[in-house]
């Protein structure tokens, strides 16, 4: 994958994946960015629950033609253990496997993780779904752009941009990438 000057990340679940029935829970409004990571049900059922989505309506098509332009990362809150079926789903419905970054353990919380990966790598922006990790991640980089959902639709804010499909980005994306 060529490189292409800073990269743009995009978050799994929620932008590039469906959610199970299509359900995307949970406003992220009395998250606390100090809290400490859980080991719930959900991260010990984690390969199971990840297993039979399909893809976003256009984000094949939307990721491939940032693939074009951009150097493309998906940072996801996913845990390590589930690397090798989110490495099949791509290949699968992407035909790819971008650099993928998941989340290590349970001990960070999914914002914490997404907020520390992109420090680390910089991006020109990211593409989220979660409006706790959008508006921390936004006071941090150019631009985030936040898939709208039912439940992130409260949130407004300065570098925040609300897309419902990956390619009304790209206008902002390439005058941030020419400016």
């Amino acid at each position: 994958m060529p490189s292409r000057g800073q990269p743009v990340t995009f978050d799994l679940d929620g932008v590039l994946c469906r959610p199970p029935f299509g359900i995307n829970p949970g406003k992220g409004k009395a998250k606390r960015r100090d809290a400490p990571g859980k080991k719930n049900l959900l991260w010990l059922t984690e390969r199971s629950r990840y297993a039979f989505r399909r893809p976003m309506p256009g984000a094949r098509e939307g990721f491939a033609a940032a693939m074009e332009r951009f150097e493309c990362h998906v940072v996801t809150a996913r845990g390590e253990h589930a690397r090798a079926l989110t490495e099949r789903w791509f290949r699968r419905y992407f035909g790819i496997v971008p650099p993928l970054h998941l989340r290590p353990h349970w001990r960070e919380t999914s914002a914490q993780f997404k907020v520390r990966k992109l420090r680390e790598l910089q991006p020109l922006a990211h593409f989220e779904d979660d409006p706790h990790t959008a508006r921390w991640l936004a006071e941090m980089l150019p631009a985030v752009f936040l898939v709208d959902w039912g439940r992130n639709r409260w949130l407004e804010g300065d570098r925040i941009h609300r897309i419902r499909n990956l390619s009304e980005a790209f206008p902002i994306l390439e005058d941030l990438a020419d400016a």
